[in-house]
């Protein structure tokens, strides 16, 4: 717990602001010492850095701080749902896991979900199974869950597909595509016309695909560092389509050759941002 003197010093955010904060939209409500001085413990003073942000950002502080709030119990409400969710893969309870993703996202627009929920969850399962706290058996039935959710989500989705051609997909040797499909139902609900081509595509592939459908653009991503030599021959590969740009996500896209753009780390962003391209 600290004062109100360190939580300015910390947040930047003057101490007479934090007093109208509090005191105008009751986001946060310090506890008192025995002296009636203000004491903010950790989960406040991550509350005041949100709001901060949404403000100089431009939101205005009576919504900023309803944001403030919304997010905070949509983590606090993720974090319940992420810890039943890994609880059911462990002990492979398909039944649960199928009512847990379905729950979470029949809560939020699509978009949202997968940015504050899904993606966050998925790196949760990940780092479970490295720990040998959930079996491969329940990796992949927490996987088998989420691509069912996102291929009705995709197939809802087609109506709206309109526009060149996306590929997107992910590049030999490659397995891991949950992220790919979210972004490409993100892109579809934004309008795009995505052929999603799945995981372990091969070289050959992507050219063919690219010059039969005339795509516009074409997507992968980078989940692991090691991936990024993959990358190269599809890059060589789509070399002379001049009509033709490259994009890449995941954790490690910073590392992809220099011939694939960055989509940051927003499915919701990096639709809005291809769909305006």
């Amino acid at each position: 717990m600290v004062t109100i003197k360190k939580v300015a010093e910390l947040t930047g955010v003057p101490e007479h602001t934090l007093r109208a904060w509090e005191r105008r939209y009751g986001l946060i409500e310090p506890a008192r010492s025995d002296s009636g001085y203000r004491l903010y413990d950790e989960a406040a003073i991550a509350a005041i850095h949100r709001m901060n942000d949404l403000v100089r950002a431009g939101w205005p502080p009576r919504r900023a701080a309803q944001e403030t709030a919304r997010r905070i119990r949509v983590d606090e409400d993720g974090a319940r749902a992420r810890e039943e969710l890994l609880a059911a893969a462990a002990r492979l309870d398909g039944e649960s896991v199928e009512r847990i993703v379905a729950e979470r996202f029949a809560q939020d627009d699509f978009e949202r979900q997968a940015d504050e929920w899904l993606l966050p969850t998925l790196s949760a399962v990940g780092s479970a199974w490295a720990r040998g706290e959930i079996t491969v058996a329940g990796e992949h039935l927490v996987a088998a869950g989420v691509m069912r959710r996102l291929a009705a989500a995709y197939d809802e989705a087609a109506a709206s597909a309109t526009g060149p051609a996306v590929l997107v997909g992910a590049p030999p040797g490659v397995d891991h595509e949950l992220g790919l499909f979210a972004f490409a139902t993100a892109a579809r609900r934004a309008g795009l016309r995505t052929v999603y081509l799945g995981a372990q595509v091969p070289v050959p592939a992507w050219r063919e695909a690219a010059i039969e459908t005339a795509a516009r653009h074409a997507v992968t991503s980078l989940h692991r560092r090691a991936d990024a030599v993959r990358l190269q021959p599809v890059a060589a590969a789509l070399s002379d389509l001049p009509a033709l740009s490259l994009w890449v996500g995941g954790r490690y896209q910073a590392a992809a050759p220099a011939a694939f753009q960055p989509l940051g780390h927003s499915v919701a962003a990096a639709a809005a941002a291809l769909a305006a391209a």
